[in-house]
């Protein structure tokens, strides 16, 4: 049994090394690991936990990059589908201390597959993690929903990041579709205003969390930047403050976001204390660049900000 399962992909972030104005003006970059719910997976196994993810990388240098770089973190990687057809994701994205621009080169993430030992391995998971990237093509919507009925059937924990923006939407139905076919099985979705903004348009805060509950999200956390998030049960909704005091570079703080609350909710934490550790862990990460965690101990965080009343 692992204690975290996602499914999705794994790309190449090639990450500006310098602030400037936009892509376009950008010309040295560095090769960074990434993908979301490989960078969780990643996070999570730093911390003693067991972890997979299921997904398509290419048969090519990138491909192998990731590969060892995974192995080498202790993620399980049976479930990786190295295709000869197929080149491995690569994401241009623009250093910023806010929300990052970036610029998707989309291939193994549109044509996912999954086997029966993938399908098994998410029937017996404590927790089953997954993106937009996920249900961005008709061919991973279809496999996806195959994965949360049996999620929902075995009781495995299924929290979704609705990280969409219109240039990674490969689909014949349309987003707001998307969401009302897959937000039921979801226990947990954690957007960022400008995701829900992209979603569902200008609305209020409080509109947008109304609108995931309404469609079938049983808990929200909807993050704001620098001032924190609103973390929403359904009957009860709180505001928590940002922990980051310094902000190198955001990208990866929404995956070490997740990577913590995920830790708080098998530490069985309430809603509200794992959102305060995932609020701590993106803390962390926004001190260094890239998307993948560097944290010793997360019993640290825990001592700082849950069991202090932090």
């Amino acid at each position: 049994m692992f204690d975290f399962i996602s499914f999705g992909e794994i790309l190449i972030d090639m990450i500006s090394t310098d602030y400037v104005n936009g892509l376009k003006n950008s010309n040295v970059f560095e090769k960074h690991f990434g993908g979301s719910p490989a960078n969780i997976a990643m996070n999570i196994s730093s911390q003693g936990f067991s972890t997979s993810v299921i997904s398509k990388i290419g048969n090519d240098p990138f491909g192998d990059y990731i590969l060892s770089r995974m192995k080498k973190s202790k993620v399980n990687t049976d479930f990786i589908k190295i295709d000869d057809d197929y080149n491995t994701d690569i994401v241009f994205v623009l250093k910023s201390q806010f929300s990052p621009e970036f610029y998707p080169y989309r291939s193994s993430s549109l044509n996912l597959e999954v086997n029966d030992e993938a399908i098994e391995a998410v029937k017996n998971a404590k927790i089953f993690h997954f993106s937009t990237w996920s249900l961005s093509s008709d061919n991973n919507l279809e496999i996806l929903l195959k994965l949360l009925k049996v999620a929902k059937e075995n009781d495995t924990y299924v929290g979704f990041d609705p990280n969409y923006r219109k240039i990674l939407w490969h689909s014949s139905i349309d987003i707001q579709n998307a969401m009302k076919i897959i937000l039921p099985y979801c226990d947990l979705v954690k957007p960022s205003d400008d995701d829900a903004k992209y979603i569902f348009g200008e609305r209020s805060i409080d509109k947008y969390i109304e609108i995931f509950h309404e469609l079938g999200a049983k808990n929200v956390i909807l993050t704001l930047g620098k001032d924190g998030s609103i973390v929403s049960s359904g009957e009860e909704k709180r505001s928590q403050p940002s922990f980051a005091k310094e902000v190198v570079d955001t990208t990866g703080a929404g995956d070490a976001f997740w990577s913590g609350t995920y830790i708080g909710f098998i530490e069985n934490f309430d809603i509200f204390n794992a959102a305060k550790l995932g609020n701590a862990f993106s803390a962390e990460n926004l001190k260094k660049v890239g998307a993948v965690l560097r944290l010793k101990n997360y019993h640290d965080l825990i001592d700082k900000y849950i069991q202090k009343g932090g």
